[in-house]
């Protein structure tokens, strides 16, 4: 086997493994949401393929997963917290995903970019990364509810407790190594434990047909859609920065990774597989980052096989926190391979700590984003500068007061 079909094998299964990660994380959060499992599970893989071959259309060095971090703030946020149907909520990110292709293909992204405050670039990629770990602190039972405050500790003696927390520690000492596959023998741990404990034992079957697809796709529902003008609008700032920052990192091609991005989504949404976005496929960014098609193929076979094993995962829905160390973990990731901004003004500085202060404590992407804004323009003003404010973050800002009003 010569070296560049070790490549292509090695960076697809790597890349493999991290989209596999992601998969059994979200599969886990739409099921808790209401989604029948072997739909969520057969859309979700589905959609990482689709997500793949795009990308390999593209010949983009990058991974298409489901996105732990906006299907958590779906889920948890919209659908289990604030009660909105699954169906409703799949909206968001079709339409997000639409609304970049449109602005892409248009040539008008770059005013909406260029709109933003200057801050958000820094301060969400710190948000989400927070927001990811308060979440697997919570699922991990590190983190429990408290009747005299707003959290606590979690108890030693909680058996699930001592399934996460070895394998949080196992995939900090890999992180710290910067190893490619930290989460995933993170996520093996924390199998391994479940088992030891009797927590999950092997299905009765192994391997199962494909099914749920037809009848989980096309379920998305705009019954909801002014209440849910403000999470649209954290869906599509999240996959704006997150294409803009990924494009930064592989240094060419940010149209094309904007582009996919926007579509992958937008299938997401379609099928009802959750918002998928991009993220840096590693080996192949490293070893041949100029034709990453072999290891796009690897992962996509695999992807292919993936599903057919619905049984063997769906012993993870049991157990949210199996997979809780492993969404800590992803918040790390995120926190660690942050690129800070020169942010010299102290507006924006305000602006984002209530951003990234705000999100976790009231546990909502769309209120901690929006009251951030929303300081922003308002000291700005406050300060005669509401000059500088461009006209097209008017009615952002707009949607973001309709929001508040739809939830006091």
């Amino acid at each position: 086997m010569n070296e560049n079909m070790k490549n292509g094998l090695l960076g697809g299964i790597i890349n493999f493994s991290l989209v596999l990660v992601n998969i059994l994380v979200v599969t886990v959060m739409w099921q808790m949401a209401g989604v029948p499992y072997n739909g969520a599970f057969s859309v979700v893989v589905f959609c990482a393929l689709l997500g793949t071959l795009i990308a390999a259309y593209y010949h983009l060095a990058v991974v298409v997963a489901p996105s732990i971090i906006l299907n958590s703030f779906l889920c948890y946020d919209l659908v289990i917290s604030q009660g909105f149907a699954w169906q409703e909520v799949m909206s968001l990110p079709l339409l997000a995903g639409l609304a970049i292709i449109l602005l892409m293909l248009s040539g008008k992204y770059v005013m909406v970019v260029e709109a933003l405050p200057k801050y958000l670039e820094a301060f969400i990629p710190v948000t989400l990364g927070v927001f990811l770990i308060y979440r697997g602190l919570i699922m991990s039972h590190m983190v429990i509810a408290s009747p005299v405050q707003i959290t606590a500790m979690g108890s030693f003696y909680d058996p699930l407790l001592w399934v996460s927390l070895p394998s949080l520690l196992i995939i900090l000492a890999l992180l710290f190594r910067r190893r490619e596959y930290s989460l995933l023998m993170g996520l093996i741990a924390a199998v391994f434990l479940a088992f030891f404990y009797g927590l999950i034992s092997l299905p009765e079957h192994l391997f199962s047909l494909p099914e749920g697809i037809l009848t989980t796709g096309l379920q998305f529902s705009f019954n909801e859609l002014f209440r849910l003008a403000g999470p649209f609008l954290v869906v599509l700032l999240v996959l704006l920065v997150e294409g803009l920052t990924l494009g930064k990192v592989v240094k060419r091609n940010g149209e094309k990774i904007l582009l996919t991005n926007g579509a992958a989504s937008a299938f997401g949404g379609l099928l009802s597989g959750g918002a998928m976005t991009v993220t840096e496929a590693t080996v192949a960014c490293r070893f041949d980052s100029k034709n990453p098609i072999p290891p796009a193929i690897v992962s996509a076979c695999l992807l292919v096989m993936l599903l057919f094993c619905a049984p063997l995962a769906m012993e993870l829905v049991k157990f949210p926190v199996i997979t809780g160390a492993v969404v800590i973990g992803a918040g790390c990731c995120m926190l660690m391979d942050l690129k800070f901004l020169p942010i010299n003004d102290n507006i924006s500085i305000l602006a984002g700590i209530f951003t990234i202060i705000l999100v976790p404590v009231w546990g909502s992407l769309t209120a901690g984003i929006g009251f951030g804004l929303i300081i922003y323009s308002l000291l700005m003003a406050c300060n005669g500068r509401g000059r500088e404010l461009p006209g097209l973050l008017y009615p952002i800002l707009g949607l973001f007061v309709v929001y508040f009003m739809c939830n006091i």
